[in-house]
């Protein structure tokens, strides 16, 4: 099972590009965001420990974890949110370094998709991570009208990500995505044709 990882800054569309890779190439998408739901379940990895650092005031009628409470406790709290991403990001990396080596033996790919690939260490269980590359205000534009962001706030989220440069000098591969999604499916489609995939 070849692992391809696919990072880029907010607004960048890494999903769109996720989702449209595994398409082509008949890939399972593990989207990192939607794992970190996963290991805050009752009974999973993380959920003991979430519960241990913020109290049981966190919790729903059916001890399930309000994650509305929760990201209205950490968010504006930069050591609330420092705690909460210490315990879900390495339990989201243990979750799919399991998965990920349950299936190294079987035939086909695997797409990898966060934001935070280098912060998580998350690139070393990948084989090669692309980056998915689209100019700042075409994101910012997106941000706006997509998740109703101001300029500020996507300003303040991409200071806070890698810069360009970095991106670009640790992944392999560089994904256009600035454009349409027919330009998004070409520029996929020849890279995976020059892998072989």
């Amino acid at each position: 099972m070849y692992v391809i990882g696919l990072t880029g800054g907010v607004g960048s569309g890494k999903t769109a590009a996720a989702g449209k890779l595994a398409e082509l190439v008949g890939a399972k998408l593990l989207i990192a965001d939607e794992l970190g739901h996963v290991v805050m379940e009752k009974g999973a990895e993380g959920y003991h420990k979430i519960v241990d650092a913020f109290g049981s005031r966190i919790l729903d009628n059916q001890g399930n974890i309000d994650r509305k409470m929760l990201s209205g406790i950490v968010f504006g709290n930069p050591e609330s949110l420092e705690r909460l991403n210490e315990i879900v990001h390495p339990a989201v990396k243990s979750y799919l370094k399991e998965y990920i080596d349950r299936r190294r033996k079987e035939t086909g790919c695997i797409v990898l998709e966060t934001a935070i690939m280098f912060e998580t260490g998350c690139d070393e269980l990948c084989d090669e991570v692309w980056y998915v590359y689209v100019p700042p205000e075409v994101r910012m534009e997106r941000l706006a009208v997509n998740r109703g962001y101001t300029e500020e706030k996507s300003m303040a989220i991409m200071q806070q990500q890698l810069a360009e440069e970095e991106f670009r000098k640790r992944c392999k591969h560089e994904i256009w995505n600035g454009g349409s999604v027919q330009e998004l499916e070409n520029g996929i489609r020849e890279l995976c044709k020059s892998r072989n995939f």
